[in-house]
């Protein structure tokens, strides 16, 4: 990319530099062979100069095929159900769920299902859904659904995938006329520089936001953080959506050796506890396990309650994913937790099994 997709600035900084990662953290495989294929690519995080936001510079959108085998459900969790009813509570504080909804990306349609739940009158999009839920369409949302003309739009973990997200936000905007109000939810940028998350970072996800660089994009808004501060979300009027985002003030730029020493520090790890497998074998997990053992020589493989998920392999490391009863047959000293969030959940489901937990970002 030769300018900034949300400021149009042309002044960088390279943060941070993966090479040879899978562009699908979230497919999982049937077979070891097919997982060593899967397609990998480049991460390269530039900062912009001029309004501070995030880039990645190497994102292919001509890769991006999302289908059946992308599995990115979490509502398997109790700690994740309660922060998806947390959302809601949220939105019927703001007022913002009366009329017609539309969830774009809605995904397995767990969160749509519980707006149903409540009574709303909700629609959902997402080419990835395997339901039979009719109040969900197997496609992209464009203009050829102007006719559904919600009153408010949700994106959850949507916008961080789209490369021009300013120019996505005024595509819905025309295709529902500029009116009613949009939710956006988005992984939170200084969350992950202040834990040095490096498996927070995807070929998938090409943008990555702050609260300054998500509310430049509309000239009023409201903002805040949910779910451990691991994400910020705004609420806004679809009218204040602005033609571009604007800088206001001077910008932090952060450092060039992002993750250098977390990477180096949980390599030293593995190789010292070798009998030790890694706990959620979604995009953290499958990014931790590409970054930290490559060759498959230390980490014994991934574990994950969602059985979509289980005895299948994660994208070109191969590591095997199980179901908990794996460890009763396998000498497991050690489990990682991949997101501190779930630790006191899964310490509950191991409080019978000698097995050390260790969470990352805090460990």
């Amino acid at each position: 990319m030769t300018k900034c997709p949300l400021c149009g600035g042309k002044t960088f900084k390279t943060i941070c530099e993966f090479k040879g990662i899978p562009v699908f953290q979230n497919k999982v495989y049937p077979t070891e062979k097919e997982a060593k294929k899967a397609i990998t690519g480049d991460v390269v995080l530039m900062q912009c100069c001029v309004c501070g936001f995030v880039f990645n510079r190497e994102f292919n959108d001509q890769l991006m095929n999302y289908n059946s085998m992308y599995q990115n459900e979490q509502a398997h969790s109790e700690y994740f159900k309660s922060y998806l009813l947390e959302v809601i509570k949220l939105l019927k504080s703001e007022g913002f769920l009366s009329g017609k909804i539309v969830e774009i990306g809605c995904g397995k349609g767990s969160f749509l299902e519980l707006l149903l739940q409540d009574g709303r009158d909700a629609i959902g999009f997402d080419p990835a859904y395997e339901g039979k839920n009719s109040r969900i369409i197997k496609d992209y949302f464009s203009d050829s659904y102007k006719m559904i003309k919600a009153d408010a739009i949700i994106l959850r973990h949507t916008l961080e995938h789209i490369q021009e997200p300013l120019n996505f936000l005024h595509a819905i905007g025309t295709a529902n006329g500029y009116r009613g109000k949009i939710y956006i939810e988005v992984p939170c940028f200084d969350w992950i520089r202040r834990k040095n998350s490096f498996w927070d970072i995807y070929h998938e996800h090409c943008n990555y936001f702050t609260i300054e660089t998500l509310k430049a994009m509309f000239t009023e808004s409201s903002v805040g953080r949910l779910f451990g501060d691991q994400y910020l979300y705004l609420i806004a009027e679809f009218k204040d959506l602005k033609s571009c985002a604007e800088p206001k003030g001077h910008c932090s730029i952060f450092t060039d050796s992002l993750f250098a020493g977390e990477l180096v520090r949980y390599k030293k790890f593995v190789l010292a506890n070798q009998d030790v497998m890694v706990w959620g074998a979604g995009a953290k997990g499958v990014t931790f396990v590409n970054l930290i053992d490559p060759d498959r020589l230390f980490i014994r493989g991934l574990l994950d309650i969602n059985p979509k998920k289980q005895n299948r392999y994660v994208a070109k490391t191969a590591h095997k994913i199980y179901g908990l009863n794996v460890l009763g047959n396998e000498k497991v000293k050690a489990v990682l937790v991949m997101n501190e969030n779930y630790f006191d959940e899964i310490s509950n489901m191991l409080s019978n099994r000698e097995i050390a937990l260790y969470a990352l970002g805090v460990l």
